[in-house]
């Protein structure tokens, strides 16, 4: 890897650029030192760059498929299982997307200015989507926990669509502007950006991280943190209620009661799992952006090397939110673990449930 080499990230990264040395003029030669591990805490994070997306779609492709297909066969589908197939789909769309970008790239093939459009279009627009559908699982589990006896009139598939196609129009409108100011730069071989308007670049760089990262991180905390707050009250509510309950009377409502119950704790600890695992992938990320305009560094030190992989491995992380996803409903969702492992043994499952 050179010294002087622009390198920029595969689509839904920002555009970085290894520093551009200015030699100093020493009589007829020019002149620059790199610091002592520079060049090899540089080569790491080029390395981790141009293989680090073939795990994630090794790992994240199939999982998600398989998320698809287990979901479809288990016949029952509500909002929270159209919700789960909608996030595999993006999820599986990001990957392939942002893999054949950064292929395309490396290289070197003339995708020309509509090509460049396209790519960072849909694919900012997937990554950011996918994000914003685990948002709306989050609220919608959120208001089922705070209002159980509610949360069947309040939300169904037809409503869950509406919110899915109201969120995805939002989402695709703030990234309208990359169709008109992305171009192929000839001289680069590579994207780039229209610098004639810097205001709606600069509000493009923060649209996209705000929309992929920061505001999902941030409601999905949030969420989190009430999620466990009311499930604490209400299972104090349930003792009191239980305690001064007669025993007659519901015996014939026992059984789909404890059912009910049961399924719904399983979506929670599902949701909440993949929710607390995208938050803790998402805060290096978040944290590095909020630290980047404070962090100063020279070029060619160490520091600044060490910056450029500290940035890497965010963004290694932020990635693999979009392969997991399968693996965490796999571990903590029995109805779905159970499925699964009927379908993939050709058996047929006992009992058909939502998860």
């Amino acid at each position: 890897m050179g010294d002087l080499k622009t390198y920029k990230d595969s689509v839904g990264n920002a555009t970085v650029s290894l520093p551009t040395i200015s030699p100093s003029a020493y009589g007829n030669q020019s002149f620059y030192t790199p610091e002592s591990h520079y060049q090899s805490i540089i080569d790491v994070a080029f390395f981790l760059n141009k293989y680090y997306l073939w795990v994630v779609f090794a790992i994240g492709f199939p999982g998600n498929l398989s998320t698809i297909i287990t979901i479809v066969r288990m016949r029952s589908l509500g909002s929270f299982t159209l919700y789960v197939v909608v996030l595999a789909v993006m999820d599986n769309l990001a990957i392939s997307l942002k893999l054949l970008f950064y292929q395309i790239f490396e290289n070197k093939v003339n995708m020309g200015t509509s090509g460049c459009r396209t790519f960072h279009f849909f694919g900012n627009f997937m990554v950011s989507y996918a994000n914003w559908v685990l948002v709306i699982m989050a609220v919608e589990r959120l208001l089922a926990v705070k209002y159980p006896l509610k949360i069947q009139k309040l939300m169904n598939c037809r409503r869950s669509i509406v919110a899915l196609s109201i969120v995805g129009s939002v989402i695709a409108g703030i990234y309208l502007p990359i169709l008109w100011t992305a171009y192929y730069n000839e001289t680069h071989q590579a994207c780039d950006f229209d610098n004639s308007s810097p205001r709606l670049l600069s509000f493009l760089q923060w649209a996209n991280v705000s929309m992929s990262a920061f505001i999902p991180f941030s409601v999905l905390t949030v969420c989190n943190l009430l999620i466990v707050r009311v499930i604490r009250e209400s299972f104090r509510v349930r003792n009191a209620l239980r305690s001064m309950q007669p025993a007659v009377g519901l015996k014939h409502k026992s059984s789909f009661y404890k059912y009910d119950i049961s399924v719904q704790r399983q979506v929670t600890i599902m949701l909440f799992t993949t929710t607390l695992v995208f938050v803790l992938l998402m805060f290096p990320l978040c944290a590095f952006k909020v630290a980047d305009t404070h962090w100063k560094v020279e070029a060619l030190s160490n520091e600044y090397a060490a910056k450029y992989l500290v940035y890497q491995l965010s963004y290694i992380l932020c990635d693999s939110t979009h392969a997991i996803n399968f693996y965490l409903y796999f571990l903590s969702a029995r109805k779905f673990r159970n499925h699964f492992l009927a379908m993939s043994s050709c058996a047929t499952p006992t009992r058909a449930t939502s998860v």
